[in-house]
């Protein structure tokens, strides 16, 4: 967090939370009500300031004031370029735990310990080919069949030589429960 936003926190405790105006898309875009933020100084200052309080719920740290972010998917979106892992903050991926898929077609992983993380949808082919069957090979059609009907595992390598990680079928309500995130954010009862 930046030392300008911890000071402004400190001068003025007591601004009200805001909610319902800022969300992060599953790409890892930021949105302003309907309309999204490409100036890339303001980006990168809500990125800097980002973080999640104890009930599970992102915010960026605005000055005094807590903005809480409305998140479609999952608090993170990860990216995976020339196999490099980056969250869309600019994180770098350094520990992967769990590859969860949903029904949807959505790839989350659990990364940096016990963060939530939906794999960018413009990365998904170059992300499915780190996936195979037990013998580490490339997966086909049958693969995902027995997979889907639970008589097989699917596996992901995310770092060779890394262990390989079962891949999981879930939902996001599971996923959400799970990680105990609250990605539809209210202000707490009183």
């Amino acid at each position: 967090m930046d030392d300008s936003v911890r000071a402004a926190m400190a001068k003025w405790p007591n601004v009200p939370d805001v909610f319902g105006w800022l969300r992060l898309d599953g790409r890892g875009q930021w949105w302003i009500q309907d309309e999204r933020l490409s100036h890339p100084a303001m980006i990168e200052f809500i990125q800097r300031n980002y973080a999640q309080d104890r009930q599970g719920r992102a915010f960026f740290q605005n000055g005094p004031q807590r903005v809480f972010v409305q998140c479609d998917v999952s608090p993170y979106v990860v990216r995976y370029q020339h196999g490099d892992w980056r969250l869309h903050d600019g994180e770098a991926v350094f520990w992967i735990g769990g590859v969860f898929l949903t029904a949807e077609g959505m790839l989350l992983l659990d990364v940096n310990r016990g963060k939530l993380a939906v794999v960018d949808d413009r990365d998904l082919t170059a992300v499915l080919a780190l996936l195979h069957d037990q013998e580490r090979r490339p997966l086909d059609d049958d693969n995902w069949v027995r997979w889907l009907d639970g008589t097989s595992t699917l596996f992901m390598t995310y770092r060779p030589p890394q262990p390989h990680l079962p891949v999981q079928l879930a939902t996001l309500a599971n996923l959400h429960e799970q990680f105990h995130l609250k990605v539809q954010p209210e202000p707490e009862a009183e």
